[in-house]
């Protein structure tokens, strides 16, 4: 008899390529969530109405989530893992062509990779907002935030002779993905324009700017 999938484990259900199977089930079902998301919001997200878009059955469903919530969770692990992945892969590639990324071609991305799907954006923040547990949960994830520091120090030409420690990795990266998500939030302004990835480019250079001169100032200490 096959074992049974983990339930606590979907985000290595959805890496392993060993579990080829498995991995490709969550991720029709997550596919299925989010169509439902944008069509339909979260009022429409029932575990009826995702059996029926994914064609899998209740008890499959129920072999890989244990109610709805852990769809969303799985949706919100899912989503940070892929702006992960993206960010990676593009840095990549343009390191293989020899350009150098600024902090406005990073602003650009996570703007574009937030701005698809919006309507399903805005029922995951709708989500995420009303579950203090998964808005901890986030707060502890600072790949973002070491991602907008180095770039924009390297953008300014300036350095730092340390890390951010966590009260300034939190408020950055908070920073950044709340002004984005109030914006996805309540459709204004309009993240697409020129003025808006401009302002988040300020948002992010002025403050890595700020911490790197007063680090200056004092000594480096």
């Amino acid at each position: 008899m096959a074992p049974k999938p983990n339930k606590t484990s979907i985000k290595s259900i959805v890496r392993a390529p060993q579990q080829d199977r498995s991995r490709q089930t969550v991720e029709a079902i997550l596919e299925s969530a989010v169509q439902i998301l944008e069509t339909e919001g979260l009022d429409g997200f029932k575990v009826a109405a995702l059996a029926e878009r994914s064609g899998y059955g209740v008890g499959t469903l129920y072999q890989y989530f244990e109610n709805i919530d852990a769809v969303m969770m799985a949706l919100v692990e899912l989503e940070s893992e892929r702006q992960r992945q993206t960010l990676l892969a593009e840095f990549s590639d343009a390191a293989a062509r020899g350009k150098k990324q600024t902090t406005r071609d990073l602003v650009d991305m996570m703007v574009g990779a937030f701005s698809q799907r919006r309507a399903a954006h805005r029922a995951i923040i709708e989500w995420v907002l009303s579950r203090r547990d998964v808005r901890m949960i986030e707060g502890r994830n600072t790949f973002l935030g070491q991602m907008l520091a180095s770039v924009s120090l390297r953008t300014q030409g300036l350095t730092m002779q340390r890390l951010l420690n966590p009260t300034e990795m939190f408020v950055l990266s908070r920073a950044f993905l709340g002004a984005l998500r109030t914006a996805i939030w309540n459709d204004d302004p309009d993240t697409t324009s020129p003025q808006f990835g401009q302002a988040m480019t300020d948002l992010v250079d002025g403050y890595m700017y700020m911490l790197a001169k007063r680090e200056q100032e004092s000594g480096g200490h």
